[in-house]
């Protein structure tokens, strides 16, 4: 997966540079099949006029075929602003799978429809 990771008054170190990459680029296989992703931007800044608990700021776009699928949050440390951010687009990539999964009619569906005419 393509991850652009930036930083905003925040300098990115290799270590969480590679978390990032390590838990965010799994997320493609919870992705349907033939739907494939065009790319993630994960975005992290210092918030100075966030509350106490809030001085990290993240940004992941995961951009897929239709809306691009967003998930922001806050906390106190970047490390956990990543996990929050994974199991958000965890959940949206769950309701996009329900979204574009092509709908099949059992026999059961179809005799059924046939029987109530």
């Amino acid at each position: 997966m393509n991850i652009q990771i930036t930083g905003r008054k925040f300098e990115i170190d290799e270590e969480l540079k590679g978390y990032i990459e390590r838990k965010l680029g799994g997320l493609e296989k919870y992705l349907p099949n033939g739907h494939k992703n065009q790319g993630m931007s994960v975005e992290i800044f210092k918030d100075p006029s966030g509350k106490e608990d809030n001085r990290y700021k993240i940004v992941v776009v995961l951009r897929v075929q239709g809306p691009d699928l967003v998930a922001e949050t806050a906390t106190i440390n970047p490390h956990s602003a990543v996990d929050i951010a994974e199991q958000k687009l965890k959940i949206q990539i769950r309701k996009y799978k329900d979204k574009v999964k092509p709908r099949r009619n059992g026999i059961k569906n179809i005799l059924n429809n046939l029987k109530s005419r």
